[in-house]
């Protein structure tokens, strides 16, 4: 094998740190409307330039009054307190005012009662229940306060960040553009789904590898992923969609062709493309996706994936989304983990990460995972039954039947 072919099966974390001195990723910034924002990287550091609430509000329908004159109601002592009219001042502590949930309160009023703690008689309301000091109201700037930091550089936007936009008064939000991605597919044996089930018979295999990594990138909102089709392997053909596709994107991904054999040519065809390339990783300590590799072609990023989907897959996750998180300065967190009860023992591979597809159910009152124990880089059923991964670091040997760990949902 050729210098620079032979796997070492680096970690993980250190192939990305080392990725992350190699390439800077430097994306456009878009000035947007808040509400095309949603799945975007915001750009900036958003402040509020006002306290939220902007004033002292009611936060239920009922009668704004002075908190000290209902001190000793209750259902068999109703205190009695006039009634004026809705914009009023409440010049006196005898007296109340209508509000509904969301109004200000008037001055003088430091508390509202409820509509159903309270009886009506014409122009007077009997108050039956006591109610605090600014109780039922919402304070000024409880909220978000002026100044506070509201959306972070970096914080993938969500539709609760466009709501609390929008409420300190924000149209327009500064995102980064889309990153563009070239995905490649490589193999002579697969073909489109469109030539339907008698390639099998013809000896073809149908994708299933390339259209998991497309959609589940495409499901990134900051993301545009331009597919290249299906490539033989062919080196010439490889480099050729290579050229194009690195003068196109910012990242490049690669399904196929990454194994040992004398047919899987992508990590040769990169490596002798003529350009400036250079190897982070060849081949990663995870399971499944041992042949993953990393390259830099001219300061842009490339990752090789397996043809195997369960592979391609794990390490689309635990590789590519990781880097890209890395390399964008992300803050969002990319992972859920949740603890869960192991069911079965499980084995991991030491000097490997192991990733054990599992199903999530509830045992005795709390979350269990029950690892699918379906073995292979190929085999789809695994996903399709599994909801979670059961992550086993590189130091450990397994998880025993009973054991409390942390899960990471799919």
């Amino acid at each position: 094998m050729q210098q620079g072919m032979k796997y070492e099966y680096v970690a993980v974390d250190t192939a990305i740190e080392k990725l992350a001195k190699a390439v800077e990723l430097n994306l456009a910034i878009q000035d947007v409307e808040i509400k095309s924002a949603v799945g975007m990287i915001c750009a900036e550091d958003v402040y509020s330039p006002i306290d939220l609430p902007p004033f002292d509000r009611s936060a239920v329908d009922g009668y704004a009054l002075c908190s000290e004159a209902v001190t000793s109601a209750s259902p068999n002592n109703p205190i009695p307190l006039k009634l004026l009219p809705q914009g009023s001042v409440l010049s006196s502590c005898g007296n109340a005012i209508p509000v509904a949930t969301g109004q200000r309160i008037p001055e003088g009023a430091d508390a509202v009662v409820m509509l159903e703690d309270v009886t009506q008689e014409g122009d007077v309301i009997y108050v039956m229940r006591s109610v605090p000091k600014y109780g039922n109201v919402s304070r000024k700037g409880e909220d978000i306060k002026k100044g506070e930091l509201v959306v972070a550089k970096g914080t993938i936007i969500k539709p609760q960040h466009i709501a609390a936009l929008s409420a300190i008064g924000m149209t327009r939000v500064k995102v980064y553009r889309k990153l563009n991605i070239g995905l490649i597919s490589t193999g002579s044996e697969v073909v489109s789904p469109s030539h339907g089930l008698k390639a099998y018979e013809q000896g073809y295999i149908l994708d299933s590898t390339s259209i998991l990594i497309y959609t589940a990138l495409s499901m990134h909102r900051f993301v545009n992923v331009n597919w290249y089709g299906f490539i033989r392997d062919e080196e010439l053909e490889i480099r050729t969609v290579a050229e194009r596709a690195l003068n196109e994107n910012d990242i490049l991904v690669f399904t196929g062709g990454t194994g040992p054999g004398e047919t899987d040519k992508t990590f040769k065809s990169i490596v002798e493309m003529g350009r400036d390339v250079k190897i982070i990783a060849r081949g990663l300590a995870i399971r499944p996706g041992r042949p993953t590799s990393i390259l830099v072609i001219e300061s842009k990023p490339a990752f090789l994936l397996s043809g195997f989907p369960i592979a391609a897959y794990i390490a689309l996750h635990e590789v590519v989304l990781r880097a890209i998180y890395t390399l964008l300065k992300i803050r969002s967190e990319l992972f859920v983990e949740v603890p869960a009860k192991v069911v079965k023992r499980v084995c991991g591979s030491v000097g490997y990460s192991t990733y054990v597809r599992a199903k999530l159910s509830k045992c005795d009152g709390e979350l269990c995972a029950e690892p699918v124990l379906l073995h292979g880089s190929g085999i789809l059923r695994s996903l399709l039954e599994a909801s979670a991964l059961i992550v086993i670091p590189r130091n450990v040997e397994g998880f025993e039947k009973g054991e409390r760990i942390w899960i990471r949902l799919l």
